[in-house]
């Protein structure tokens, strides 16, 4: 009798939880929180380059929080080229940051370029967002924003992505922004 009961409540765990094994699952992409270092002093982090008035020391890497850009405009990014990066497996995807108290920027954006020249960004309104607090703003690398270059081929090839960056909204209010992640959605 106990062995039944205890089939049967296996059973009935079982059926609950299922239904969270629908859920999409999700895969960090790009973790501004991984900083290494080597023995020889070289440091590895997940972006390549910082470019404009957020280059020259403007992103702080933090280990274990992320990249915080404390830019004196939105006239920059940071990225990283010839990228391994896997983004036709998640085309939907949330990117994570905090604004900072000193924020005064109205919009960040995320871009890609495939490999025919197809350039394209998703804006992000952070002007409104409270600070302080975590934010996660969901992006459908589907259906761009703007395309700034349009390349060889119509459209942008999620297969052969070359270049990510976050970039400022090229304005001049000063940013700060507290990178995490960008996280693909299965």
């Amino acid at each position: 009798m106990n062995a039944f009961r205890l089939i049967r409540s296996a059973r009935f765990a079982l059926l609950l939880l299922f239904p969270a094994a629908l859920f999409a699952k999700a895969e960090v992409l790009i973790d501004f929180k991984q900083i290494s270092r080597d023995p020889d002093g070289t440091v590895f982090k997940c972006y390549q380059y910082t470019f404009g008035d957020w280059g020259s020391g403007k992103v702080i890497d933090l280990r274990g929080k992320g990249a915080l850009v404390q830019a004196p405009s939105g006239k920059g990014g940071l990225g990283e080229n010839k990228t391994l990066v896997k983004f036709d497996k998640t085309p939907l995807v949330d990117l994570h940051f905090i604004i900072g108290n000193a924020n005064q920027a109205k919009a960040i954006s995320f871009s890609l370029t495939d490999k025919d020249g197809t350039e394209q960004s998703w804006e992000i309104p952070i002007g409104e967002l409270p600070r302080g607090t975590d934010q996660r703003v969901r992006l459908d690398l589907t259906k761009s924003s703007s395309e700034q270059k349009p390349g060889k081929t119509p459209g942008m090839d999620l297969k052969k992505i070359l270049t990510w960056q976050v970039r400022g909204d090229y304005a001049d209010p000063k940013v700060e922004v507290l990178l995490i992640e960008l996280i693909g959605q299965k």
